[in-house]
C-alpha cells in the first residue's frame, strides 16, 4: 500500500442532532442529510478540495489552502443556513497528514475532528495555525474564543470562530465537547464522599450480580439455538417452489421470491444474501445448514407457490439454519390480484418476527392495476439477469406490461435499463438507446417517484452521456435512499473513471461478492475493476471464478482473451475470444478485441483494412483501435466524433490508461476541456 507525505488544511463536518431526529422524524432526517451532501460535494469541488470520506451524517475532506478551505466552509454554512436549515458543525486543522489508497492519518486529523466537535451549528471554528495562515485576508474574519486542551496533545490549542455576516460565532463558554461533559460529571463524582463512593461501588456489584443471575436464568429457561443473536440477523430468500400444474408458471414463484428478497434488502440491521445466490440452489434437494454455510447467512426463507386461474396460495417458512427450526410459517390463499399484499405481509411479519426497523417505514411494493402486466414484468425479471440473448427477451415481456399497463412505473424503469444494456452490448447508438433509456426512466418517476430502479437509470445517463457530474450523485443517492443497496455496479464505474480510485473500487466489488458469493456477472465485474487498473492477472483469476460457476459467459470469456492479450498469451486469448464469439453469434464487441490482439500479434496490415471498411456504432472503438496502431490523428477524428454523438466511453478519457499516448495531444486536451471534469 502506498503513502504519501503533505502538508493539508483538514475539515471535518457533522450534523448536529441527527442521530436524534433519525429517531423522531427519519424522512426529515434523511431529506437534511441528502442536503448536506449536496452542498458538501458542489463546494468542495469548486474550491479544489478533496473528499476523503463519508461516515453517516459526517464527512472528511482536505484542502491545499487553509484559504480555500474557509471560503469553502462559509460558503457552505451560508446554504446550510438556508430553509430547510441544516445544522452543520465545521472544524478546520492544518497539519501534516499521511494519506494511503484507503485511509488517512496524523495529528492533524485527530485535532481537526476534535475542533469540529467544540462547534456549534452554523459554525465554523478553526485552530490557531490555520488562524496564522488567514489573519491577513480581508474577506475573512476571525474572532479568538479560548484555549483548549486536547487528549494527548501536549500544548493547549487556541480556537479561533469564523465570524463572517451570516455565520453563528461561539463564545468561550460555548465551548463543550462531549469529553468536556465526561470531565465534569467525573468531577462531581470525585467530590462525593467516601461513604458514597463505597456505597456506589456496593450498588455496582449488586447490578452486575443481578445481571449474571438474569442471564444464567434465561439461557436455562429460554436459550434455545433457535434464538437468533442480535449481530446475526442474516437471511437468504431461496427461490420458492412452482406447485402449480403447469411447469411454465416458474416465473411466477421465482418472482414472489424477488419481490419479497427486494423488500427485505430494505430492513436496516438485516443482512440479505444476493439473488444470484440464493436461487442458485433452485431445484436443488440441499441441506439447510450446507446453504446457510455456503451464504453465510443464520436463516433461510423457503417457501412454494400453487397457482391457478385467478386463486394463489402461498407457503412461507423462516427456518434458523444452526438447527433447521422453524421461527415462523404461514400459509396464505388469496385470488390473485392480492398477490402483492402477500409479499408484503411475508416481508412484514419477518421484520416484526426479528424487531426490525425498515429504511423507508413500510415495506412497500408497487401494485399493478393489471394482473397481466404483473405477470409480465415477472416474466421479464426472471430473464433481466442472465446472458445476452435473455436480455433481449426480457425487453420485450417488459414493454408488452407497459402496452397493458401504460402506469406501471416499475416495468417503465426495467424498460430503461434495458435500454443501457443495448448501448453497452453495441446493439443501439448510444444516443438513441440512452434517449428512450431516459424516456423511460422519467416516465417511471412520474408515476413513482420512490422507484429506485429508475433512479438508478437517470444516474448511469448523467455520469455516461451528459456528463453532468453533480446531477449523477443526487439520483445515484436518491436510489440509494429508495431501495438500491449500497453495494452495487454503478458505485465500480463512477470510482474507477470519474475518482481514480480502483482500488475502493475492488473494495466494494469484493464485499458485493462475499453478499452474492456465487454471483457470475459479480466476478465479472470484479475482474473488469483490475481490468482497468491494468492488474491483468488478478482480473483474469476473476473471470476464472466466473467461468467455474458458467464455463460459456460470454463476457468473461471476452475480457479474459482481452486480459491475456496485454500479457502475450496470443493463442490462449485467441482461443476465449473465439469461444466468446460463437456464443454471441457475431453480435456485441467481441471483433473488436480480435482486431485489438491482431495488433498485438503485430498483424496490423490485416487490421487496417477491416478497420477502414467497417461502420461502427460507437466512434470510441475505432478510435482505441487507431490508437493501438499509433495512427493518433485518426484516433483523434474519431474522439471528435465520440464526443459529438456523446459516446458513454468518453467518460473514461478522465483517467483511463488507454488513452495515455494521447493526452499531450492539443487536440485531446481541448475535447478533454469541454468535458467539464
Amino acid at each position: 500500500m502506498e503513502r504519501s507525505r503533505q502538508l493539508a488544511a483538514i475539515m471535518f463536518t457533522d450534523i448536529e442532532g441527527y442521530t436524534r431526529l433519525m429517531q423522531q422524524n427519519e424522512e426529515q432526517a434523511i431529506q437534511l442529510r441528502i442536503k448536506h451532501r449536496e452542498i458538501f460535494n458542489s463546494f468542495t469541488k469548486k474550491f479544489g478540495g478533496r473528499i476523503l470520506q463519508y461516515f453517516g451524517d459526517g464527512t472528511l475532506s482536505i484542502f491545499s489552502s487553509a484559504i480555500d478551505a474557509i471560503n469553502c466552509a462559509i460558503e457552505m454554512q451560508l446554504n446550510f443556513r438556508k430553509d430547510p436549515n441544516v445544522p452543520v458543525r465545521i472544524g478546520i486543522h492544518t497539519g501534516d497528514i499521511i494519506l494511503s489508497d484507503d485511509e488517512i492519518i496524523g495529528d492533524g486529523v485527530n485535532i481537526a475532528s476534535r475542533i469540529e466537535s467544540f462547534a456549534l451549528a452554523g459554525s465554523i471554528l478553526i485552530s490557531g495555525k490555520v488562524y496564522d495562515e488567514i489573519k491577513n485576508q480581508k474577506s475573512i474574519n476571525a474572532n479568538f474564543v479560548k484555549s483548549i486542551n486536547l487528549k494527548n496533545v501536549s500544548k493547549p490549542i487556541d480556537v479561533y470562530a469564523i465570524s463572517n455576516e451570516g455565520l453563528i460565532i461561539p463564545s468561550a463558554k460555548d465551548i463543550h465537547s462531549k469529553n468536556d461533559t465526561k470531565e465534569i460529571v467525573n468531577q462531581k463524582s470525585k467530590s462525593r464522599s467516601n461513604n458514597k463512593s463505597r456505597n456506589y461501588i456496593i450498588s455496582i456489584a449488586a447490578v452486575f450480580l443481578i445481571v449474571v443471575l438474569v442471564f444464567v436464568f434465561w439461557k436455562f429457561t429460554n436459550g434455545s439455538s433457535s434464538k437468533i443473536d442480535e449481530s446475526e440477523k442474516s437471511i437468504a430468500v431461496l427461490p420458492f417452489v412452482n406447485m402449480s400444474d403447469d411447469p411454465q408458471q416458474e416465473y411466477f414463484s421465482d418472482g414472489i421470491s424477488e419481490e419479497i428478497l427486494n423488500s427485505l434488502v430494505k430492513v436496516t440491521g438485516l443482512k440479505v444474501a444476493g439473488r444470484t445466490s440464493s436461487f442458485s440452489f433452485k431445484g436443488k434437494n440441499e441441506d439447510i445448514r450446507s446453504i446457510g454455510s455456503k451464504l453465510n447467512v443464520k436463516m433461510v426463507l423457503e417457501g412454494s407457490v400453487r397457482k391457478a386461474e385467478n386463486q394463489v396460495r402461498v407457503t412461507a417458512q423462516l427456518i434458523n439454519v444452526e438447527d433447521g427450526y422453524h421461527l415462523w410459517s404461514e400459509t396464505y390463499d388469496r385470488e390473485l390480484k392480492h398477490i402483492i399484499s402477500v409479499q408484503e405481509e411475508i416481508a412484514n411479519q419477518i421484520v416484526e418476527k426479528l424487531k426490525l426497523q425498515v429504511e423507508n417505514k413500510t415495506v412497500e411494493i408497487e401494485k399493478p392495476s393489471n394482473m397481466e402486466a404483473y405477470e409480465l414484468l415477472l416474466k421479464g425479471s426472471y430473464l433481466f439477469y442472465r446472458d445476452f440473448e435473455d436480455k433481449k427477451r426480457a425487453m420485450e415481456y417488459f414493454q408488452k406490461a407497459v402496452e397493458l399497463d401504460p402506469e406501471y412505473a416499475e416495468a417503465y424503469a426495467y424498460i430503461g435499463e434495458s435500454y443501457l444494456h443495448f448501448a453497452g452490448f453495441n446493439l443501439m447508438s448510444t444516443s438513441d438507446a440512452y434517449a428512450k433509456a431516459r424516456s423511460a426512466a422519467k416516465k417511471a418517476l412520474s408515476l413513482n417517484k420512490f422507484e429506485a430502479r429508475a433512479h438508478k437509470v437517470l444516474a448511469y445517463i448523467h455520469l455516461f452521456f451528459d456528463w453532468d457530474w453533480d446531477a449523477t450523485l443526487v439520483d445515484y443517492n436518491n436510489a440509494i435512499k429508495y431501495g438500491m443497496s449500497d453495494l452495487n455496479e454503478f458505485i465500480l464505474y463512477y470510482e474507477i473513471f470519474v475518482n481514480n480510485n480502483a482500488d475502493r473500487a475492488i473494495k466494494v466489488a469484493k464485499a458485493r461478492i462475499q453478499n452474492d458469493p456465487l454471483s457470475i456477472e459479480k466476478y465479472w465485474q470484479l475482474g473488469i475493476c483490475n481490468h482497468f487498473a491494468e492488474r491483468f492477472e488478478e482480473a483474469i483469476k476473476a473471470y476464472d471464478d466466473a467461468l467455474e460457476l458458467d464455463p460459456n459467459y460470454s463476457s468473461a470469456l471476452q475480457w479474459k482473451g482481452a486480459a491475456l492479450g496485454y500479457m502475450g498469451e496470443y493463442d490462449e486469448a485467441m482461443s476465449y475470444l473465439k469461444k466468446a464469439n460463437e456464443i454471441t453469434k457475431g453480435e456485441g464487441l467481441v471483433y473488436l478485441d480480435v482486431l485489438a490482439l491482431k495488433i498485438q500479434m503485430g498483424k496490423k496490415d490485416e487490421v487496417l483494412p477491416v478497420l477502414e471498411s467497417g461502420e461502427y456504432i460507437d466512434p470510441m472503438d475505432p478510435a482505441r483501435l487507431y490508437l493501438m496502431l499509433g495512427m493518433n490523428d485518426k484516433a483523434l477524428d474519431w474522439l471528435e466524433k465520440g464526443y459529438n454523438v456523446r459516446s458513454v466511453m468518453m467518460v473514461t478519457l478522465k483517467h483511463l490508461w488507454v488513452w495515455d499516448p494521447l493526452r499531450n495531444e492539443p487536440r485531446f486536451k481541448e475535447i478533454y476541456k469541454k468535458m467539464n471534469f
